[in-house]
């Protein structure tokens, strides 16, 4: 009885995925000429096969309602509506199951103006709720991108572009996920190039007189070899893959705001000079490399989901951490963990100690960055580092770029591997004091 279910829902899965909504013939024609710091005009073309349904969602807008300017529309075989609240467009079929949409419009993006250095450097990430342009999340679809930058600017994207004299841009993507389109904007005058390679060519831009010294730079090179190398060995799979549409090295922009990102930035990572040039230590680099398999663009859980950030970022640093432990020396690992658990150790107990799996937005980092990876190494330690790692390479290969993901997905592949421990590490994850950080 049990098979013939499975049997059923997987057929009506099929008709629904036979029956979804199809993008054909997308283009984005993107000019930063002309443009203020933290804008762009846009123009956006794409062919719409509502196939069953009378209407197609997608994600559109950002942050203010400002956002969106100067919005034209062709219309006649269809009709929309933009919602700026929820930040997206409806298109809605009137006689024409195909259609023809083209749109342009002008966006700002003040998250990335605050967030990057105040115009040094502008990213333009889907990840900070900025959807400039349009699409159906977690879908895959082709692209073909044209950009236009002033003399002033460089541009960086998550997949490589060919560029001539003229700083035009342009490049065409075959089946890529569609929210993982980045863009970075460089003012050529602050920044200073220097290329490496470790073999393959490594980028690098950091802030004029901000440069690291030789030392951090030479450590920075050894550690991204390495860390290339073994998570490439963990999850079977090289960091360059024409299967994962990764067609080149990282690039690293190191810009003079705040924080650490690699979300879907897959064709570069970002960082803060000043916490690059000044920490003691440079590993939360090292785990940015790890997103590369262990990220937004390969497991797509929704926001909002339980264990969300679990699935998002908590793997990853436990494997990181793992990086640390193996590459790195004991030593150091012993060290890292030992702060891991200090950090735990000043909310446990508090109303910032919450399970886990109810960290579904990115707003508590001691709980998915430290708590979390803690009930991972205690599981660890139970069946063997070397096998949790397995699971782990286990769980990215199965379920990357499939959609819906769910945490308990993680938990049930566990549980397959080792019997009942997948149960355990539940446990750990769902209740909110789930241990005593010092008995880890």
């Amino acid at each position: 009885m049990r098979r013939i279910c499975f049997v059923a829902t997987l057929i009506l899965l099929l008709c629904r995925v036979a029956m979804a909504e199809e993008i054909k013939n997308y283009t984005l024609d993107i000019s930063k000429v002309n443009q203020e710091a933290s804008n762009l005009h846009v123009e956006c073309s794409f062919s719409l096969d509502f196939q069953d349904k009378d209407s197609v969602f997608m994600n559109f807008g950002g942050g203010q309602e400002f956002s969106i300017d100067n919005l034209n529309i062709n219309t006649g075989e269809f009709e929309y509506e933009l919602y700026l609240e929820s930040k997206s467009i409806v298109f809605r079929k009137v006689s024409s199951q195909k259609i023809s949409v083209n749109m342009n419009y002008s966006y700002t993006n003040l998250s990335s103006f605050f967030i990057y250095g105040k115009g040094d450097a502008e990213l333009w990430e889907t990840s900070f709720g900025e959807y400039f342009y349009p699409y159906v999340p977690n879908t895959f679809m082709d692209v073909a991108l044209n950009v236009e930058t002033p003399d002033s600017l460089s541009l960086i994207c998550s997949y490589p572009l060919d560029s001539d004299d003229t700083m035009k841009y342009s490049g065409k993507f075959s089946r890529i996920l569609s929210q993982s389109l980045t863009l970075a904007f460089i003012r050529d005058e602050a920044y200073q190039r220097t290329d490496e390679y470790i073999p393959g060519k490594l980028s690098i831009y950091q802030i004029k007189d901000m440069q690291c010294g030789k030392e951090r730079y030479d450590e920075l090179l050894a550690l991204t070899e390495a860390a290339i190398v073994f998570f490439g060995k963990v999850y079977g799979e090289d960091y360059i893959s024409a299967e994962r549409n990764v067609t080149a090295l990282p690039v690293y922009l190191f810009h003079n705001g705040e924080g650490f990102s690699n979300r879907y930035n897959i064709g570069f990572i970002s960082a803060s000079q000043e916490k690059f040039s000044t920490k003691p230590d440079i590993y939360p680099l090292m785990h940015e490399i790890g997103h590369r398999w262990l990220g937004e663009w390969t497991l797509l859980i929704d926001d909002g989901q339980p264990g969300a950030y679990f699935i998002k970022e908590t793997l990853n640093e436990f494997m990181t951490l793992m990086f640390i432990r193996y590459v790195c020396g004991n030593a150091y690992y012993e060290t890292q963990l030992d702060w891991c658990k200090s950090e735990y150790e000043k909310i446990k107990g508090t109303p910032q100690d919450e399970p886990v799996v109810n960290v579904v937005t990115n707003n508590n980092n001691t709980v998915i960055y430290r708590k979390g990876p803690l009930a991972l190494i205690r599981i660890a330690e139970q069946i063997g580092y070397g096998e949790l790692m397995s699971v782990i390479s286990r769980f990215y290969k199965e379920y990357a770029g499939k959609y819906p993901l769910k945490y308990t997905d993680f938990i049930d592949i566990v549980n397959e591997s080792h019997a009942g421990v997948g149960d355990q590490l539940d446990l750990l994850l769902t209740a909110r004091t789930c241990y005593p950080a010092e008995k880890i």
